[in-house]
């Protein structure tokens, strides 16, 4: 787990782990407002939204995955890259293993989600890392 883990920058509080983590509490408040008033209100208005609506927990929950991972790791851009890749793809096998757990179906609007959030977690952990680039 190397390749995720850095024993130095672990220790180390620093700006970029906080805004890690108040990104995480964003990304959460978000996804929550997506499952419990988003999602209700597309379902009863009977509105098309290319299944957003229910896919919310992926696109939602990847990006709060991935910046909680980085508020707790604090890798660098090399790492955190590689630790985006490892939760993006933890979520699709997940969603393919579905079918065998008690209670589990397959959604490919669930794959989309995860791939889109995931998509958008990269660019904003981009940005974060240009904007600190131009600050130093």
């Amino acid at each position: 787990m190397s390749f995720l883990l850095d024993k130095e920058r672990i220790r180390k509080f620093d700006l970029l782990r906080l805004v890690y983590f108040l990104t995480f509490l964003f990304s959460f408040a978000l996804t929550e407002i997506g499952r419990y008033i988003y999602r209700p209100y597309i379902y009863e208005n009977n509105i098309n939204d290319f299944g957003i609506a229910d896919s919310m927990g992926n696109l939602g929950g990847i990006a709060v995955q991935i910046f909680f991972g980085l508020s707790i790791l604090n890798p660098g851009r090399k790492k955190g890259k590689y630790l985006i890749g490892f939760f993006t793809v933890g979520y699709i096998v997940y969603e393919f293993l579905q079918p065998y757990l008690p209670k589990g179906t397959f959604d490919w609007k669930d794959i989309y989600g995860t791939v889109l959030g995931a998509a958008f977690s990269l660019l904003v952990f981009l940005i974060i890392h240009a904007l600190r680039k131009t600050k130093k």
